[in-house]
């Protein structure tokens, strides 16, 4: 399971796009009606909200893609990376519990386990 860490990131960020369109379906219409162009401005905070929702599911597929091919060319993650997670995942669940932050946990949680060959090395 540790080795298809990333593509368990990526499949978050794929339902998190999903349940985006579902939430700010409407919102979107509005954006793409206003002409794309400077249409996220106050006082559109409900426009603000699903462009952060967007690209945090962008962000969630190229970090899970990008975590995928170090774990299949270097076996790991960096240190830092499972730990930016983590505490991002914490602070996330704190301020915001009803949210998705719940299912990125176990994930940052796995990423710091250390791999087959860090076990081997030790």
């Amino acid at each position: 399971m540790r080795r298809k860490l990333g593509y368990v990131l990526f499949a978050i960020g794929i339902v998190h796009q999903i349940v985006g369109l579902l939430i700010y379906g409407p919102v979107l219409l509005t954006i793409l009606e206003a002409g794309i162009v400077n249409t996220i401005v106050p006082p559109y905070w409900d426009r603000n909200a699903a462009f952060w929702f967007f690209v945090t599911g962008f962000f969630l597929m190229k970090y899970g893609l990008l975590a995928q091919w170090l774990l299949e060319h270097h076996g790991a993650v960096p240190r830092f990376s499972g730990v930016g997670l983590l505490a991002l995942c914490v602070v996330g669940v704190v301020m915001m519990p009803a949210s998705g932050f719940w299912l990125l946990l176990p994930v940052a949680a796995l990423l710091l386990l250390p791999s087959p060959e860090q076990k081997a090395a030790a």
